[in-house]
């Protein structure tokens, strides 16, 4: 079943309360989502999900990610990610008691999907709530950052082509 909105919402709620029965500390977690959960969190995009990516989360609350079907292997493309990332992490508005989630920003999330260049990547990122609401200087920083760090200079000047016809189509 591909979760939305109300449904990645009540797992994290009930991943949250079940956080606080195992641990009755005043310690406080975190979880980062990123991909197509984050955007429909943020309210970017409307569609299902197959899945929740989680880039970044508490060491001690990984076995209930794995419980909740939380993905967690998407740290293998924390390269698509600017390393300075965490500065822009957006809250999601919910009330919780043991675990803050937060997805990256909208500018690092449509830099990770033009890395990934995916159909469905490039489809999220198209939509007029995404494009209409970059920071456009941020995004070109962002680019460059994550160009610098990649492993070869054919992937590099692949993402920097596939910017460009971003920026062109939606300037």
């Amino acid at each position: 079943m591909k979760p939305n909105k109300k449904e990645i919402i009540e797992k994290l709620k009930q991943l949250d309360s079940d956080m606080a029965l195992i641990d009755s500390t005043d310690d406080l977690y975190t979880c980062v989502i990123v991909g197509g959960s984050a955007l429909v969190l943020m309210d970017k995009i409307y569609r299902s999900t197959h899945d929740i990516d989680s880039i970044a989360s508490s060491e001690k609350i990984q076995p209930l990610l794995e419980a909740y079907n939380i993905n967690m292997n998407v740290k293998a493309y924390l390269t698509n990610f600017p390393d300075d990332y965490r500065e822009r992490l957006v809250p999601v508005e919910i009330a919780t008691k043991k675990v803050k989630f937060y997805t990256v920003s909208t500018e690092d999330l449509v830099v990770s999907k033009l890395c990934a260049s995916r159909d469905k990547d490039f489809e999220d990122i198209e939509t007029k709530e995404v494009t209409e609401n970059l920071d456009w200087k941020l995004m070109d920083r962002l680019i460059e950052d994550v160009c610098y760090g990649m492993l070869n200079e054919y992937d590099e000047n692949h993402l920097r082509m596939r910017y460009e016809n971003y920026k062109e189509r939606f300037i």
